[in-house]
């Protein structure tokens, strides 16, 4: 539903906001991501230091750098890099009101959290996959209840 604007004497905007809340969904699922790889970054250099093997003083942290190898850690940042310019690509043509690009993005951020579930065994990332799932599920619906309203306004037009 739009609301017209012409003579409303509300300081309130009343217009639905659900699409552009989905678009901020999947920017701060890329941020996410994107913070992600830079702790793995960070993670390589505090348990990776030349000829010292780790900055901790502890032993055990010290043998952590074995977790931490080069490889690994270019893995972890290119991933997240990459899913951060899916995400970000893909919320732009959300903000667009694309169909595709929010089942998409929502189908992604799905995928990935059950991959880490079962995968990797781990509830790491869960809330903010709720989170986002929730929103973009709710700019979906307007999404497509926006064009199934101009398919049936044009529909009747003819």
């Amino acid at each position: 539903m739009d609301y017209p604007k012409e003579n409303s004497k509300s300081l309130y905007d009343y217009s639905d906001k659900s699409v552009q809340r989905a678009g901020y969904a999947a920017i701060a699922y890329a941020v996410m991501n994107l913070f992600g790889g830079v702790l793995a970054l960070i993670g390589y250099f505090i348990y990776n230091t030349p000829g010292h093997g780790s900055v901790l003083p502890n032993e055990f942290a010290a043998q952590q750098y074995l977790q931490h190898t080069p490889v690994l850690t270019a893995v972890a940042l290119g991933y997240s890099i990459i899913i951060a310019l899916i995400s970000g690509g893909l919320a732009v043509f959300i903000f667009r009101g694309s169909r595709f690009a929010v089942v998409a993005m929502l189908a992604m951020v799905v995928l990935l959290q059950l991959f880490t579930w079962f995968a990797g065994r781990s509830v790491a990332g869960s809330l903010v996959s709720i989170v986002v799932v929730v929103f973009l599920v709710l700019g979906a619906k307007r999404i497509f209840q926006d064009y199934a309203e101009r398919r049936a306004e044009a529909a009747t037009r003819v």
